[in-house]
């Protein structure tokens, strides 16, 4: 398990990285200092109501945003044809009931699946979270991000998890708002020739029994077996990256 320090949400809930080749009419990817947000149109920014904080507070969280806050939030309606594929209760809480043919559990379920809200069908983001724009709201105005105790988020873009082939000690970890090769402990890795001192570079050591893996080939040295990739040593470091090196992209 390989630690990442991207959370698509604001609160303790990691969502999964995006898996749709395609998006919603309207919804697209935007660019922020902090992170990539789906933006609807006008550039308004998609916010998701997460439904896992209202199972206490309404009958039906999916019919919650009436009155006084659809005075303030806007769904993002799915065309009236949309076939309904998450349902509450079922698959919701911890007495889940049967699904119909056709239905997933929201915690398998795609990026963008349907729901009938308050207003008709409408969009659910990881299953979890009800899609809205905030009214009024400036193109790319994250200003809401964890409103409510965490019931109003903003919808985070989490890049698909590249197909990498590595030793089973290396995987991913989102550095910035793209992947680069990481150790069990979720540090970077990197490569670099190292000129002067340099206390913080640590070789990935490997096994001595460890043999080469696609890109990754291993070095036997007086201080032991080293990981290389394309020809390159690789060093883990236990503090940020090093000034003057990046971390090694698949």
């Amino acid at each position: 398990v390989f630690a990442t320090p991207a959370l698509a949400q604001p609160a303790d809930l990691p969502v999964p990285p995006s898996t749709a080749s395609s998006l919603p009419a309207g919804v697209e990817v935007s660019e922020l200092p902090s992170s990539r947000v789906y933006v609807g149109r006008g550039g308004r920014v998609l916010y998701g109501m997460d439904m896992r904080t209202l199972l206490r507070f309404a009958p039906d969280p999916a019919l919650y945003c009436t009155k006084a806050c659809a005075n303030d939030w806007e769904p993002v309606l799915a065309p009236k044809d949309a076939a309904i594929n998450i349902r509450f209760p079922a698959g919701f809480g911890p007495q889940q009931r049967a699904l119909p043919p056709g239905f997933v559990q929201p915690q398998s379920a795609p990026d963008w699946a349907v729901i009938m809200g308050a207003d008709g069908p409408q969009y659910v983001y990881k299953g979890w979270h009800l899609v809205f724009t905030r009214k009024g709201a400036q193109r790319d105005d994250i200003s809401f991000d964890g409103a409510e105790k965490f019931t109003w988020n903003t919808l985070k873009f989490v890049p698909p998890l590249p197909k990498v082939v590595a030793p089973p000690a290396i995987g991913t970890v989102l550095v910035g708002q793209t992947y680069a090769f990481a150790d069990k402990d979720g540090r970077a890795l990197f490569t670099g020739e190292c000129l002067a001192g340099c206390p913080d570079w640590v070789p990935l050591s490997g096994g001595m029994a460890s043999r080469a893996v696609g890109d990754w080939t291993i070095s036997h040295g007086p201080d032991g077996a080293q990981w290389r990739y394309r020809g390159q040593p690789v060093f883990v470091s236990g503090v940020e990256l090093p000034a003057g090196v990046q971390a090694l992209r698949p």
